[in-house]
C-alpha cells in the first residue's frame, strides 16, 4: 500500500464483526488474554452493531459474524442460534452470505449442542494446544482438572465435521508432533506462534520447529498424501497463508485488518477494531449511539505503513504486525516486532521453496495445489451465479433458500438457475 492511497470501503472485500458474546467462561486456562469482565451485551445491541458496520461496507463480499468473545460462548447458546437467524434475515437482504461463526474451548459440545449450532448454520472451531500435556498445561477447569480428554470427547461425537476446524496457539514442544495430535479429527487446523510475550519467543526455535513440520508436509505431498496441506490451507494457519498467496501471487493490503475490514463490539458498549483492544483509546472505532467514525478507519489504514518494511523480501504477503501486539509492546499500532519478523520472513521462504521444489519435482500435484487454494479462496468471493438467481426469481426465492438448495444439490440448482434465467430472456424478448 503506497502512502498517499487514501481508504476506501471497496477495498473491503471481507467484513469481519466480532461481538462480545460472553465474559464467562468454564475453563481457568492459564494463559488467558482477557482481564476484563463486564455485563454481556443484548441481542439488541448486537443487532445495532451489526447495522452500524453493514452500512459503511454495503457491498462487500461477504460478512463474518463472529461471536468468539472473550469467554465461552456455547454458555450463551440460544443467543447464538438467534444471531444466527439475524444473519439470515441479512443475507435475504444484502443477497450476501452473513456467516455466523465462533471458537469454543469445546467442552460444552454435546451432541444436542452440536446439532442446534449444525442446524443453525452456525460454523465453529475449537482451541486446543495440541497434545494432552501441552494442552492440559494451561487448559484447564476451575478445580484444576485438564481438559484434553473432555474436548476430544466430544470432537469424536461430532458426526458432521466437513466444517470443523482447530484452533492451535502454538507456544512450547514440538510443532509437528502437535499439528499430527489434531490433524486426524479435524479438516480444517489453524497454527499460528504465541506473539504476547515477545521475551519468551526463541525466534531460532520457532524457525526450526517449522522447518521440520514444512518438511513433513512436503514428503508426504510429493506422495500423493494430501490431506495434511490441505488442511492447512482451509484456515487461517499462519505457514498456510503465506503459501496461498505466494503460490497465487497475491500482495495484501496488510496482515492485520483490525479497524479497517473488522471491528468488534465489547462490554463496555464502545466499537474497537478487535476484541484484544478492548480498554485502549487508541483503539476505538467509535460507539452504538455515534456509530464508527470513518476519521479512525483511515488512521488505521495509515498505519499499515512502515518504512522499514519497504525492503523487506516477504512484504507483499506480511503486511505487517498485528496492531494490538505493536501497541501492547511498543506503544504505538505501526511497530515492528523483530522476533516475529524473523519468523514471518522464515515462512515466506520456506513457502516459497515448498513452491519451486513442487513445481518442478511434481508438476501434477503442483497444479492441483492450485486448484485447491484457488477453491479455498472462492469461498471469500461473491457466489455470482446464486446472486444472478435470487435476483431473477423477483422474490420466488430468497438468497437462503436457494444457497441451501446449492449446498445439498447443485444440480437442482443449476435446473433452476437456468428455468429463471431462460424465463427473463423470455421475458426481454
Amino acid at each position: 500500500m503506497r502512502e498517499n492511497v487514501a481508504f476506501s470501503p471497496a477495498y473491503v472485500r471481507t467484513v469481519t464483526m466480532c461481538v462480545h458474546l460472553s465474559s464467562s467462561c468454564n475453563l481457568r486456562c492459564k494463559y488467558c488474554f482477557s482481564d476484563h469482565k463486564g455485563d454481556d451485551l443484548t441481542i439488541d445491541e448486537i443487532k445495532r452493531f451489526i447495522d452500524i458496520v453493514t452500512v459503511i461496507y454495503p457491498r462487500a463480499d461477504r460478512y463474518i459474524v463472529d461471536m468468539s468473545g472473550s469467554g465461552e460462548p456455547l454458555l450463551r447458546l440460544a443467543d447464538i442460534v438467534t444471531i444466527a437467524d439475524y444473519c439470515k434475515t441479512l443475507s435475504d437482504r444484502f443477497v450476501r452470505e452473513f456467516l455466523p461463526t465462533f471458537v469454543t474451548n469445546g467442552t460444552l459440545l454435546d451432541k444436542q449442542t452440536v446439532k442446534r449450532l449444525q442446524d443453525a448454520g452456525v460454523i465453529f472451531g475449537v482451541s486446543i494446544d495440541g497434545t494432552r500435556a501441552i494442552h492440559d498445561k494451561n487448559r484447564v477447569f476451575c478445580d484444576g482438572r485438564g481438559s484434553y480428554d473432555t474436548v476430544m470427547r466430544n470432537v469424536e461425537n461430532i458426526e458432521h465435521r466437513e466444517y470443523l476446524g482447530a484452533a492451535v496457539t502454538y507456544g512450547d514442544g514440538d510443532l509437528l508432533t502437535t499439528f499430527e495430535s489434531v490433524v486426524g479429527l479435524f479438516p480444517t487446523v489453524s497454527m499460528k506462534p504465541m506473539r504476547y510475550i515477545d521475551k519468551s519467543i526463541d525466534s531460532d526455535r520457532v524457525c526450526k520447529e517449522y522447518d521440520k513440520l514444512v518438511e513433513f508436509l512436503y514428503s508426504a505431498h510429493v506422495k500423493n498424501d494430501t490431506p495434511y496441506i490441505f488442511s492447512l490451507l482451509r484456515g487461517d494457519d499462519y505457514f498456510g497463508k503465506f503459501l496461498k498467496r505466494v503460490v497465487l501471487g497475491v500482495a495484501v493490503y496488510g496482515r492485520c485488518d483490525a479497524g479497517i475490514g473488522r471491528f468488534a463490539l465489547c462490554s463496555d458498549r464502545k466499537i474497537y477494531c478487535c476484541p484484544a483492544g478492548l480498554g485502549k483509546p487508541e483503539c476505538e472505532m467509535g460507539d452504538l449511539d455515534t456509530g464508527i467514525r470513518l476519521s479512525r478507519v483511515e488512521k488505521m489504514w495509515r498505519s499499515q505503513i512502515n518504512e522499514v518494511c519497504c525492503d523487506c523480501r516477504a512484504r507483499f504477503v506480511c503486511g505487517g504486525e498485528c496492531k494490538i501486539v505493536s501497541h501492547n509492546k511498543y506503544g504505538r499500532l505501526d511497530g515492528i516486532d523483530p522476533v516475529m519478523c524473523r519468523i514471518k520472513r522464515h515462512l515466506y521462504d520456506l513457502a516459497v521453496i515448498y513452491r519451486d521444489r513442487l513445481k518442478a519435482e511434481a508438476p501434477e500435484l503442483y497444479g492441483e495445489l492450485v486448484d485447491e487454494i484457488k477453491k479455498t479462496e472462492s469461498y471469500y468471493l461473491p457466489d455470482n451465479d446464486l446472486i444472478a438467481a435470487v435476483t431473477l426469481s423477483h422474490g420466488a426465492y430468497t438468497f437462503t433458500e436457494l444457497k441451501a438448495i446449492k449446498d445439498s444439490s447443485p444440480d437442482e440448482f443449476y435446473r433452476i438457475f437456468n428455468a429463471l434465467h431462460k424465463n427473463s430472456c423470455e421475458l426481454c424478448s
